[in-house]
């Protein structure tokens, strides 16, 4: 779960129109779960803001979208913006390690989304091999 839940997110959308294929069923996606859809003034660029939850469930319908229409391939780069905009779960990896004792390097970066040099620290700490 995401700490801070009152905040606004901004995500910028490069070249939004020419990447697309249904302007009106994007907007529709975003307007349906509370975000807004703005033009960055004369530009090509657009910003997608609303609160962390709502990017989440546009990120949900996306991804149902991209499942029902296999063609429409060009929703994808939307879900890796959403997801690099998305402000990230803090997660205490010293105590997750300690609770699982076969916790993995890999298996820590998948499942808590941290680098290879903070799970290799943590995995340290936990091991007491670290001050």
């Amino acid at each position: 779960m995401l700490n801070d839940t009152s905040t606004i997110c901004s995500i910028k959308l490069n070249n939004f129109l020419h990447r697309i294929d249904c302007k009106t069923t994007m907007i529709n996606i975003f307007t349906v779960n509370g975000c807004t859809i703005k033009r960055i003034r004369r530009s090509k660029n657009w910003l997608l803001t609303g609160k962390p939850e709502q990017l989440i469930e546009v990120n949900k319908h996306l991804r149902q979208h991209l499942a029902e229409n296999i063609e429409s391939k060009k929703v994808g780069w939307i879900l890796e913006v959403i997801d690099k905009g998305l402000p990230k779960p803090s997660v205490d990896l010293v105590t997750l390690v300690r609770s699982t004792p076969d916790m993995t390097i890999n298996r820590l970066i998948v499942e808590t989304g941290c680098t290879l040099i903070e799970a290799r620290i943590a995995i340290d700490k936990a091991e007491d091999l670290a001050e």
